[in-house]
């Protein structure tokens, strides 16, 4: 029988294969366009997550269980080392088929990410993998304001870094797509909701629409 620390061990082993997880890669639209030098992954992506989080925090409208919001960032991507990062765009850049805007497709993500969080989780001792499995459907479940903030950071981050990739150079229908998606999570919080105002103007202002 392993001891809890040789658990602790092989789980930290295993997250190696986050950090291999790239971002956009070949998604509708981002093939198109110049690849940058690196993409993202979904290590540097919740990385940035977390500081983030530390900066919002004093600004935040009320108090915040900081650990708890802090581990929902690290852990909320982990199953896609098994699942994979799904790209909300789907095969169209409408996003109609995928988890963004398709019910359907969003369960099965859920499923799957699920199946995936219980395998990954369950290397751990028994106690910490109850505990990160329960943050883990917290945050999917969005039953709390810490999960709520945390999936406001998601979606800020993720617009920050198209935003990056491209200096606002889009296709028109990726633009409009980008100016939408996840927005509606930014009123978790009036810092979240501020910080995403200024994100938009920043996209608004720098828009350039992309020609092949």
């Amino acid at each position: 029988m392993p001891s809890d620390i040789q658990k602790v061990f092989d789980f930290t082993t295993y997250l190696e294969g986050f950090k291999k997880i790239e971002r956009f890669v070949g998604q509708y639209f981002w093939k198109d366009y110049p690849a940058p030098k690196k993409y993202e992954s979904d290590a540097d992506h919740t990385w940035r997550m977390a500081m983030m989080l530390v900066a919002l925090e004093r600004h935040l409208s009320q108090p915040i269980d900081f650990k708890k919001a802090m581990k929902m960032v690290l852990i909320h991507d982990i199953p896609e080392i098994i699942a994979g990062d799904v790209s909300p765009l789907g095969k169209d850049g409408t996003g109609k088929d995928s988890p963004a805007y398709n019910t359907q497709a969003a369960d099965q993500k859920y499923q799957k990410e699920k199946a995936a969080a219980e395998h990954i989780f369950a290397k751990l001792p028994a106690l910490d993998a109850d505990d990160l499995l329960a943050l883990w459907h917290e945050f999917e479940a969005q039953s709390s304001y810490e999960a709520r903030v945390v999936k406001a950071i998601d979606k800020l981050e993720g617009k920050l870094q198209a935003f990056e990739y491209t200096n606002g150079t889009m296709f028109k229908e990726h633009f409009d797509f980008t100016m939408k998606y996840g927005s509606h999570t930014y009123s978790a919080d009036p810092a979240t909701k501020e910080f995403g105002d200024i994100l938009l103007r920043a996209l608004e202002t720098n828009y350039k629409e992309f020609k092949k």
